[in-house]
């Protein structure tokens, strides 16, 4: 499979509408839904865009080939370790169409362990570690400008939090506060510009992975660094009831694997670990998450039957350590260390269709520890 291949893995062509009488006025409307939805940010604010009408609605359909041309599935890849070990302040971008990495301007200061999410046409990197110091700073990069702007810091310090936007809001879950995992999760409210401090999660949650849900819900998988530890446990928080509702528990993933999960959050994905004589392995697991999000209280939980997680093919190259994000139906393994414990620079694609990992051009330099996201930038 080659690169120019995985551009599939971007969400497919809605069912077009039904096209007004007059040809000519057709063109004219989808043409001027192209241009609202490119200045509003591309195809992540489309939808947004045709719910306000049903006009709008057929024009988006209409004009989402032309939008998703415009706007490519790209990968991007911030801070993070070198293979020193030391914290970085690069900001890059996989473009697909060429497949080659482009250098994007730095980010305010060096930093491992961001979260990051891609929304809005913007990339929004938060929080990370320096010198061992959980940070507060959120970060916003708009590629139309080529520029970093700074917004009000967060509430908390997070290192390996999870970044998710949903109903118009950005939310940060869990993480590290430098010293014990944090159960505390909070907004960004990008038209006031401030953050909210929300209901604690049920668990702590450090390293766990999070997906926009519908109502404008959340959803907050696994991350627990508890002494159960045998499980990894699933919560969704409901913005009009303002809690968080404990969803049914699976088999946690092995020791220094990753978690990440489809844009949807439909299904989950374990990349790498540790064997028990301490190598890296190349191990993926998937898991269907369809089950546990149908429950609708926790005293379901014992009556859903979730799915086992699934072995996928092996990855090309060994690793823990590394960061992953989905990328349309699949998930993208980036960095971490190696079979020789050193940083690595290797990028891999899974296809969920060919059942098959495909090899990504390698990062300019190795990482691990890096904020990423894919997103139509």
């Amino acid at each position: 499979m080659k690169l120019a291949a995985s551009m599939r893995f971007s969400k497919a062509e809605p069912a077009l509408g039904k096209p007004c009488a007059d040809p000519k006025l057709w063109c004219e409307a989808q043409d001027f839904a192209l241009l609202v939805c490119s200045f509003a940010g591309g195809p992540s604010m489309a939808w947004n865009l045709a719910a306000t009408c049903k006009s709008f609605h057929e024009a988006v359909c209409k004009a989402w080939g032309d939008l998703t041309r415009r706007f490519p599935c790209r990968l991007y890849v911030v801070g993070g370790l070198n293979n020193a070990f030391h914290e970085v302040d690069t900001a890059w971008r996989l473009n697909p169409a060429d497949g080659v990495w482009e250098a994007l301007p730095p980010i305010a200061s060096p930093r491992a362990g961001a979260a990051a999410v891609a929304a809005g046409g913007k990339l929004y990197v938060l929080g990370g570690e320096s010198s061992g110091h959980a940070l507060r700073d959120a970060q916003r990069f708009d590629p139309l400008v080529g520029r970093w702007e700074e917004l009000p810091p967060m509430l908390t310090g997070r290192i390996r939090a999870a970044a998710v936007f949903s109903g118009g809001y950005l939310y940060v879950l869990g993480g590290l506060d430098g010293s014990r995992p944090l159960s505390t999760a909070e907004r960004y409210d990008p038209g006031s510009n401030t953050w909210e401090e929300l209901p604690q999660m049920n668990c702590p949650r450090y390293a766990c992975a999070g997906a926009p849900q519908p109502r404008g819900c959340v959803m907050a998988f696994g991350g627990e660094l508890t002494d159960a530890g045998l499980n990894a446990s699933i919560e969704r928080y409901d913005p009009e009831l303002g809690a968080w509702e404990l969803l049914p528990t699976v088999r946690a993933p092995s020791c220094g694997a990753v978690v990440a999960l489809t844009a949807a959050g439909r299904t989950a994905f374990t990349i790498g670990g540790l064997g028990l004589s301490g190598q890296a392995l190349p191990v993926a697991e998937r898991l269907a998450l369809g089950p546990a999000l149908a429950a609708a209280a926790p005293s379901q939980s014992s009556q859903i039957q979730l799915p086992n997680w699934g072995q996928v093919p092996p990855m090309l190259t060994p690793r823990h350590l590394a960061s992953a994000a989905g990328f349309g139906s699949g998930v993208v393994a980036v960095g971490g260390k190696g079979p020789t414990f050193e940083a690595v620079s290797n990028v891999e694609l899974f296809d969920p269709e060919a059942m098959s990992w495909e090899s990504l051009p390698p990062l300019p330099s190795p990482r691990l520890r890096a904020a990423v996201v894919s997103g139509r930038l």
